[in-house]
């Protein structure tokens, strides 16, 4: 039987449109406001907002599907809280792959956004992640091809959010953080492979990232 997408391929282009608008959206905003973090931010959270109101019948299957099975979601949250965690610290340790984080001393000036940035790098990136990732690789067949599409997954989608956050002037840079990245959007595809949902590798993510802002932003 052949294998049939659940997502149109009208959906899927204007998802991942909005996806790499990100970049240029930033750039703009940042020759607006003057400040990165700040313009990221706002980005970032709209670009999480669009994709979560055009994609809500993808989000809520996914999200019930989490619900009905509470064991499933939260073991592997905890699994890829463990394999992002681990990850990630070899990265800031021996890898140093460019990681999208706010400006420190931006956050220290203005405290009164706080919650807002700590969403829009943590919460609502991975929300980006999942749904793009979920939408790039869709009308693959999946069918008894598990790794293949964990790997197909983590090149592919690697490569994009490479390209959308890493710093292109940097070659060794951009090596490094594909590599952080493939491995990273593996990882999510794994969770999403066994538990049937995004939503723990988007909790997963989650944790992670603020652990990682807050070490960055008070150490």
């Amino acid at each position: 039987m052949k294998y049939k997408s659940s997502l149109s391929m009208k959906r899927i282009i204007i998802s991942l449109l909005i996806y790499a608008a990100i970049p240029f959206v930033c750039r703009a905003l940042t020759g607006l406001i003057g400040n990165e973090t700040a313009a990221m931010t706002l980005t970032l959270n709209l670009a999480g907002l669009a994709l979560i109101v055009y994609d809500w019948n993808l989000f809520g299957i996914h999200y019930n599907r989490a619900k009905n099975n509470p064991g499933d979601t939260v073991i592997y949250t905890l699994i890829g809280i463990v394999l992002i965690g681990l990850l990630t610290w070899i990265s800031r340790r021996f890898l140093h792959a460019f990681i999208p984080l706010p400006d420190p001393a931006t956050v220290r000036a203005y405290l009164f956004a706080l919650p807002p940035i700590l969403c829009a790098y943590s919460l609502t990136l991975g929300l980006i992640i999942n749904i793009s990732f979920k939408c790039l690789t869709d009308h693959l067949d999946i069918r008894d091809r598990e790794a293949l599409i964990i790997l197909a997954s983590g090149f592919m989608f690697g490569m994009l959010y490479t390209a959308a956050f890493c710093p292109l002037a940097d070659f060794p840079l951009i090596v490094r953080t594909y590599l952080y990245n493939v491995l990273l959007i593996c990882i999510m595809s794994y969770l999403y492979n066994q538990s049937s949902s995004f939503i723990p590798g988007i909790l997963s993510f989650t944790a992670v990232m603020l652990a990682l802002q807050y070490l960055t932003i008070y150490a």
